[in-house]
């Protein structure tokens, strides 16, 4: 079997964050099956002097038989001249909780030439309980400039193939007495 895939299929919060076009719907900007449409579709928020956050909603996935899982993200970072890149934050929550053991990821060196894909390898998935229940936070991280710009063009989570939960069901003959039910 494949690995699943947890691609966004709503907004949850969309904060300062828009589309391509200045739009609020976030999650059919990132939610690409392939890598080569960067320019086409994206989500992006300026640098406002604070951190600004958006949430989107993941797919439903099975809980995965093991191993582990893995935050990717397609990101370009644009400076404004004054003073360096915002940094970019994912994370993995359930409902509206960041998981604990957490699952973070902080990138401070999004490349400022062309959209690039990053990946982060979550080792220990003991903290999500409920595969159905889970978002993503994506966040750019203020820098000391101004006019900086964050775009995100496709952001998912990856998981191992499904076979945990619940165990396997084995039918059972109980002989009593001599006969069988």
């Amino acid at each position: 079997m494949a690995n699943q895939i947890a691609r966004p299929d709503a907004d949850d919060t969309d904060g300062n964050w828009t589309d391509k076009d200045g739009g609020s719907t976030l999650y059919t900007s990132i939610d690409d099956t392939s890598t080569g449409d960067d320019a086409t579709t994206f989500i992006k928020v300026a640098d406002q002097s604070s951190n600004e956050s958006c949430v989107v909603r993941l797919e439903d996935v099975d809980t995965p038989a093991s191993g582990d899982a893995w935050i990717k993200y397609k990101a370009l970072a644009e400076d404004g001249g004054m003073g360096g890149i915002p940094g970019l934050k994912l994370e993995l929550l359930q409902g509206d909780s960041v998981l604990d053991p957490a699952v973070t990821t902080t990138n401070n060196s999004v490349d400022t030439g062309s959209f690039t894909s990053y990946s982060y390898t979550i080792s220990d998935v003991s903290g999500i309980s409920d595969w159905t229940d889970l978002k993503l936070k994506i966040t750019m991280l203020t820098n000391t400039g101004a006019f900086e710009l964050m775009k995100v063009t496709q952001a998912y989570l990856e998981t191992q193939e499904a076979g945990g939960g619940s165990a396997a069901k084995i039918p059972v003959t109980l002989f009593i007495n001599g006969m069988s039910t």
